[in-house]
């Protein structure tokens, strides 16, 4: 697709969208593009504010501030309805709008000044209250136009005494990265020069074209450096997340890069780390790392974010702070099956929950083929059947599109339309919602998929037939309702921002309601109709506009509404709160047994799925590779007998048969086998 099908793409689900929720175009624009830098792991969440006063040179459309190393992000938007370029100047003017209004703020007339209904209110007080909190300053131009040639870098500099450094986000850089296979940008670091050092290293290991690995130091300050640069993107293959220095690892790391930071080296296991790609230069008999393209930190998340945030927050000396790094490079057409297993195995010697590995779990892979094999039916008045397209990896939806002509890829459109892609932490969203848990949905979509995760692990061991096309069918109508309820609470007059918060809150409490009553609302209706009946629609409308007061009123000592979504106290008011559900509502909701009922015939359906699929996939495998598992347990030992007969059978496939109980056991063999250190010499398998 080129760039300008694709801003025309663009362009009109922003005015779509624009005219159903009655919005203005730019306010749209700046929230689609802020969830994208949160999709893109550039901000972990943030809060529309759109202010403006000319006269001032004042500019703002979103803020987030991360709460463990103090970075505050300003997000100024440059919006036109034609494809426009966006110059150095025009950059320039954006950037100092956003600097002026940061330094407003450290004015405490100016929040003195302001209306407290302000949606720039809780920020600026913030900032003026809190600036000791503030560590440095992000300013974000994002714009619906095309960046200068000419503009090469915004660099950074320091005012009143905050580092403050500036990127841009154009429709070029979007294009690019959703017409990239892996749907992210890629980070490709000159050491030399952008940080005025190669790096010494060591190579260790190589595997013919599969793989190489290396052995390096890494000065404590450099790396550092890659993580004020790049962030999370350094860390998305990372099982673990940086819980501030409350664990004891953390507090020492802490307490040793303070007070004896020679000693890190020792006392620190180091990194693991992939690249997709490396240069290398020798120097006098040295090997020096230039280039890495794809740097993913798999092992060390705690580590790394560690000494930032030392640095950050304690002005802590990194001179003599160093770290161990083993780097694995793995050339793309692997990292797939690769680096999961790497940073799996790499995070086996502390005690990490299994929902850590979340990415690679059965869930993933159930879901996903049943996004791909269950229709939606057809919109009323429509012949067209349609996919929920689910990304169980990001990128999968461009990549399946752009490997199609151009007639396949209208007729993937058509069957998979754009809107109705959903994205894990999309599904995380709405199934926390309406398990009544909006305090942690508004932590942001990072920490409530992990809480997700947390559940869906816990929930599949405890029975995995549970998750089968019936889940999907109610997944897809909770989306459905989370959807539609979006678009419409910005048309109301009541509202006054904090869309995101209202949302999730608002399902929560409707759900709340109908437990209460011991009931529930019919989703398979919403599945076959693929809508929400009007009745229901203005229900929700009316428990918002309660919910929305509820959650603005706040405790004398809170100005940070968004903030104060976070915490349990403002669900435990909502709790409190009175709504009513329509009579015509209430009508049409379904008895919970008979919901226990459906749910109790989909798990019945699914043990036959399973067994179904179990059969194929034993089938399909051959009987050679069952007998691959019988000779390396005839050196290993580790089968039973029961077992070792049941994979006799399968060995002898096509001369015998294995029943459909026996391949579900078959399954539990591979998987016991694999763990115990059978090598599947071919692509990797998947367990259904």
């Amino acid at each position: 697709m080129t760039l300008n099908q694709f801003y025309n793409d663009f362009m009109q689900d922003i005015y779509s969208e624009a005219e159903v929720g009655s919005k203005f175009n730019e306010s749209v624009f700046v929230e689609k593009v802020c969830d994208y830098l949160v999709e893109q792991a550039v901000i972990e969440n943030y809060t529309l504010c759109s202010y403006k006063k000319d006269s001032l040179g004042l500019k703002l459309d979103a803020w987030y501030q991360n709460e463990e190393n103090g970075v505050l992000t300003l997000v100024v938007s440059h919006y036109k309805d034609s494809l426009e370029t966006l110059t150095t100047s025009l950059a320039g003017q954006l950037a100092k709008r956003a600097q002026r209004f940061f330094e407003k703020c450290l004015d405490s007339n100016f929040y003195q000044s302001m209306e407290e209904t302000d949606l720039a209110y809780s920020l600026v007080r913030g900032i003026c209250l809190k600036s000791a909190n503030i560590s440095a300053v992000k300013v974000i131009i994002i714009t619906n136009g095309e960046i200068s040639k000419s503009i090469k870098a915004f660099g950074s500099n320091t005012i009143q005494g905050y580092p403050f450094n500036f990127d841009i986000w154009d429709i070029e850089r979007i294009h690019r990265i959703d017409s990239s296979s892996t749907g992210k940008e890629t980070i490709e670091i000159d050491f030399e020069s952008e940080f005025g050092e190669q790096l010494p290293c060591l190579k260790a290991f190589s595997e013919s074209d599969k793989y190489q690995s290396y052995l390096l130091v890494l000065p404590g300050s450099l790396l550092s450096q890659l993580y004020d640069k790049y962030t999370e993107r350094l860390l998305e293959q990372n099982v673990r997340t940086f819980l501030q220095f409350k664990g004891k690892v953390n507090k020492g790391m802490r307490n040793t890069i303070v007070n004896e930071p020679n000693m890190f080296f020792a006392y620190n296991n180091g990194l693991t780390a992939t690249a997709e790609e490396i240069t290398t230069a020798e120097k006098q008999g040295s090997t020096f790392i230039s280039k890495l393209k794809n740097l993913q930190i798999v092992n060390g998340g705690q580590t790394t974010a560690s000494i930032y945030n030392t640095l950050k927050k304690e002005k802590a000396d990194l001179s003599q702070v160093f770290i161990q790094v083993k780097l694995t490079i793995v050339p793309v057409e692997f990292v797939e099956t690769i680096v999961p297993k790497i940073s799996e195995f790499a995070n086996t010697q502390n005690k990490v929950n299994a929902a850590d590995f979340f990415s690679n779990s059965p869930f993933h892979w159930r879901f996903e083929e049943l996004s791909r094999r269950v229709w939606a039916p057809s919109s009323e008045g429509g012949l067209q059947e349609t996919h929920w397209f689910y990304e169980r990896a990001r990128g999968q939806y461009m990549t399946a599109k752009t490997k199609l002509t151009t007639a396949q890829q209208k007729r993937f459109e058509k069957v998979n339309p754009k809107q109705q892609m959903i994205t894990k932490t999309d599904l995380a969203k709405f199934y926390n919602s309406w398990e009544k848990m909006p305090h942690v949905v508004s932590l942001g979509a990072q920490k409530n998929f992990g809480r997700f995760a947390d559940l869906m692990t816990e929930q599949w061991d405890k029975d995995e037939k549970q998750f089968n096309e019936l889940f999907f069918k109610e997944s897809i109508a909770k989306a459905i309702l989370f959807k539609k309820l979006d678009k419409k609470i910005m048309k109301q007059e009541w509202y006054g921002g904090y869309k995101a918060n209202i949302v999730t809150y608002t399902i929560a409490k409707f759900r709340l309601v109908l437990d209460g009553k011991k009931k529930c609302i019919d989703l398979q209706a919403i599945w076959k109709s693929q809508e929400l009946q009007e009745n229901l629609l203005n229900n929700l409308l009316e428990i918002a506009e309660k919910v929305n007061e509820v959650i603005k009123t706040t405790p004398s000592h809170v100005t940070n509404i968004s903030e104060w979504c976070k915490k349990v106290e403002c669900w435990d008011n909502v709790i409190q709160s009175h709504v009513t559900l329509l009579s015509s509502v209430e009508a049409s909701l379904i008895d919970l047994n008979e919901l226990k009922n459906q749910h109790k015939d989909a798990a019945t359906v699914q043990t036959i799925d399973n067994g179904i699929e179990a059969q194929k996939y034993v089938f399909e495998k051959s009987g050679e590779y069952w007998k691959e598992i019988c000779d390396w347990n005839n050196t290993s030992y580790i089968l039973s007998h029961k077992e070792k007969g049941i994979l006799d059978i399968a060995a002898a496939i096509p001369v015998k048969i294995p029943t459909e109980k026996q391949c579900l056991y078959l399954l539990a063999i591979e998987k016991k086998a694999i763990e115990e250190g059978f090598y599947i010499s071919e692509t990797e398998s998947k367990i259904v």
